[in-house]
């Protein structure tokens, strides 16, 4: 089952188990095993959610972490109906994503990064970033999966330029001062699924109630523009700071550079960005305003969606409703992460599973299945193994233990 949750393939995993370990089994029976342990999976984190709605489930973790960060986010995946042999009634059916983080990071008195990274001041990272997410808004397929990383620390971007020695050993020396904010990955527990969000929060809920998330002196709640990720933070972690992904907003930020200075925007993106980084939104919002009143727009007037007008009243209209959730110095100083690579991340090894060519899921067990078990293969506390080891017809399965435990995390 393991082989079949980490390998891009059933027949892949079938191989392997085959070279290593001299296992025969066929990809039918892998499929089948993969669709009952899933479906337990899947059954679990439901009774888990109910247990937290009831105020019965209790945390289960060595020590009550200090710093915990959600993340949530939506992907896609290729779907069929079940109808027998070949493809029926294909269709793009969107996934619920979490990545729960334990971490542990520094408080700070003063910003301890308040200038813009390097990667977001290298124009060609830039505009390849910005080209990505445009291209997994309008494409049928979110290119999740080709997103370039994101990584807090600063040193690990790419540089717009080579620097002379005694240079670049000047900013390595200050790198190294400011990137201490950013938070370090502890420990990861993950959640995937075709429910809804409505029915997708609770079951987030309850596994960070069971690893004790809600105890913890700090607490971040990442995700980007997508109304359900705010409902799903106000209904079921409203005591976390909602934070929204630095990164989402620069597409909005850069594009509108383009109408602000269409002969060099560069100079613009990169004033509007920092003054972002910094927390300055209301500035750059103000110079949005500015242009907006000297080219004004008919009321309620349709207008094309690449009219300058457009696009300068959509990044408008973002920036206004995420305004609350970009203070990003006050985040740094508490030792909260502002970026949601972790979930971005979490999502390509989803897809190295689920997605492919010819790859087309049952709607919904099928899809639903492999989700559970790639989910749980890609968490840190051993999740799969655990539930496989302690279930029901298990050889190592103790009936005196109740239902089958799954490991505690930290």
């Amino acid at each position: 089952m393991s082989a079949n949750a980490e390998h891009k393939s059933a027949a892949k995993a079938k191989r392997m188990l085959w070279k290593l370990a001299e296992i025969k089994v066929s990809v039918p029976l892998l499929m089948d095993l993969s669709a009952e342990i899933g479906q337990e999976l899947h059954a679990h984190l439901q009774d888990q959610a109910q247990a937290h709605a009831d105020q019965k489930l209790r945390p289960q973790h060595r020590e009550t972490p200090s710093v915990v960060s959600v993340a949530a986010d939506g992907g896609r995946i290729m779907t069929r109906a079940e109808a027998g042999r070949g493809v029926h009634e294909q269709a793009w059916k969107e996934t619920k994503n979490a990545c729960l983080l334990t971490m542990n990071s520094s408080v700070s008195p003063t910003d301890p990064h308040p200038q813009l990274p390097a990667c977001f001041r290298d124009q060609a990272y830039v505009e390849k970033l910005v080209r990505e997410m445009h291209a997994s808004t309008t494409s049928q397929t979110p290119k999740h999966q080709e997103k370039p990383p994101l990584s807090e620390d600063p040193a690990d971007q790419p540089q717009a330029e080579k620097r002379p020695a005694h240079q670049a050993d000047d900013e390595t020396a200050a790198t190294s001062v400011q990137q201490r904010w950013s938070p370090q990955r502890l420990v990861r527990t993950c959640l995937s699924s075709m429910a809804c969000s409505d029915e997708f929060g609770p079951l987030v809920a309850g596994e960070a109630q069971r690893r004790g998330f809600y105890q913890a002196a700090r607490r971040a709640f990442l995700g980007d523009g997508q109304a359900w990720n705010w409902t799903l933070q106000q209904r079921h972690f409203p005591d976390f700071v909602a934070i929204t992904d630095f990164v989402h907003p620069l597409g909005y930020v850069y594009d509108a550079a383009q109408i602000l200075a269409p002969n060099d925007p560069w100079p613009a993106y990169l004033q509007a960005a920092e003054a972002c980084w910094q927390g300055r939104v209301a500035d750059f919002l103000a110079q949005l305003h500015a242009w907006q009143a000297t080219h004004p727009a008919a009321e309620d007037a349709a207008l094309p969606e690449h009219d300058p007008r457009a696009v300068i009243g959509r990044t408008i209209t973002y920036l206004e409703n995420n305004q609350a959730r970009m203070d990003y110095p006050r985040y740094r100083c508490a030792g909260l992460p502002v970026s949601s690579a972790m979930i971005e991340s979490l999502i390509k090894e989803i897809n190295y599973r689920v997605k492919g060519t010819e790859k087309f899921w049952n709607r919904p067990e099928g899809a639903e299945s492999i989700l559970q078990i790639r989910a749980a293969a890609l968490s840190d506390d051993d999740r799969l193994s655990q539930w496989i080891l302690n279930r029901p017809g298990s050889a190592h399965y103790r009936p005196s233990t109740g239902k089958p435990p799954l490991a505690t995390a930290t």
